[in-house]
């Protein structure tokens, strides 16, 4: 293997078109982009034409891919759970690039973790961008001086997926996809949330769980990790109004409480609004001296500028009372820097910022939060996460 990694992609829809395959073109002195794959024969001529993939390495099905196409990683930006093809990747030595959800059982992950221990090195990495922004970076920074954490906020505005693509110019959605395929897909998930949640439990309570726990709101649940160690408890969660409750993504808000290492109390509120103007994410800190709170922008946008601002007493010795603000503005691409990061693991061995453990600290948080959404009984891990 050169330094430049070969990659192969699956999953050629919305966010592949909009932020990855620009930016592994951009990166061109780190990848190849040697295959794709997608279950639309459409989508795979039309992005495979655009990228100069040869016809030979358009691909219907993942797993073949993984095995036929040279790639030395794989990645996955296909929709519910990676587990399978994450699994199938690492155990013919493919390195893994895997958007969230990692996967959608605990059982999943271990089965993951035993593969690539099995390689004797690290080889997944977890694609939470938000963990890789330079503004968040300068947060953990800033935070090694401060003690006296009491509270940890964080807010989710959301707005339609279509209006924060509106600008990608994304080509039309295909109309034919391969439905036998599908079909599979809908039933190996289903046996997946089978497992997680136990059989019998609502469509109301499985589109939640695997649409917007673990694929919305489980940003801020790694968020929270990434930064303070993760949420040691979670002792309270609500959804409402009480009739949205067919379809994940309609007009609802999730809340969530619990507390991070040294008993700091945290609060996660995601809030889906289908007409809000533009998608806003805000973590906020409040210590004994002082705030620090970042804003995060459309996530799509690429260089969109993400902001921390702090808020502190004047230096020791000046005017008595005021207060000084300052603010880190960052245009550094964090899908950028988690490809580069990923670059490293290949080539270099590095373990990535969130890996497998990561992941599967997650999904037992995710686990602890549709239990106490549920309203229904529970079964699965998530009975006793």
């Amino acid at each position: 293997m050169t330094d430049r990694v070969r990659l192969a992609v699956a999953g050629l829809g919305a966010v592949a078109q909009s932020v990855h395959l620009p930016l592994i073109a951009r990166r061109w002195d780190l990848f190849d982009l040697v295959a794709v794959c997608d279950l639309a024969p459409s989508l795979r001529t039309a992005i495979g034409e655009q990228y100069a993939v040869p016809a030979e390495h358009r691909y219907a099905d993942a797993g073949t891919m993984i095995e036929q196409s040279g790639a030395d990683g794989v990645v996955l930006l296909t929709s519910g759970s990676h587990g399978d093809v994450a699994l199938r990747a690492l155990r013919a030595g493919v390195s893994v690039f895997c958007e969230k959800p990692l996967t959608y059982t605990v059982a999943e992950a271990d089965a993951l973790a035993a593969a690539e221990r099995d390689l004797g090195r690290p080889a997944l990495l977890l694609a939470y961008m938000k963990e890789h922004d330079e503004a968040v970076w300068q947060l953990r920074e800033r935070l090694e001086g401060i003690d006296d954490v009491r509270t940890v906020e964080i807010e989710v505005l959301h707005p339609t997926g279509a209006s924060q693509l509106a600008f990608a110019n994304l080509r039309p959605a295909p109309h034919d996809v391969d439905t036998d395929a599908l079909s599979r897909l809908a039933a190996d998930s289903s046996q997946l949330l089978d497992t997680a949640l136990g059989a019998g439990t609502s469509p109301r309570l499985r589109e939640l769980y695997a649409n917007v726990v673990l694929g919305s709101i489980v940003h801020d649940t790694s968020l929270l990790r990434a930064v303070f160690g993760g949420l040691t408890t979670v002792d309270g969660a609500r959804v409402w109004p009480d009739g949205a409750d067919e379809g994940a993504w309609t007009a609802r808000s999730v809340e969530v409480t619990g507390e991070l290492p040294g008993a700091v109390r945290a609060r996660m509120s995601w809030h889906y609004l289908p007409a809000y103007p533009a998608y806003t994410e805000t973590l906020t800190v409040h210590h004994g001296r002082g705030t620090l709170k970042v804003t995060f922008g459309t996530p799509y946008v690429l260089n969109n500028p993400t902001r921390l601002e702090v808020v502190e007493a004047p230096p020791a010795g000046t005017a008595a009372g005021g207060e000084v603000r300052s603010v880190f503005t960052s245009t550094g691409e964090s899908f950028e820097n988690e490809l580069a990061d990923f670059h490293r693991m290949v080539t270099e061995g590095h373990a990535p910022r969130a890996g497998i453990a990561e992941g599967r600290a997650d999904i037992v948080t995710s686990q602890r939060i549709i239990r106490l959404l549920a309203g229904e009984p529970v079964g699965g891990e998530a009975a006793t996460a």
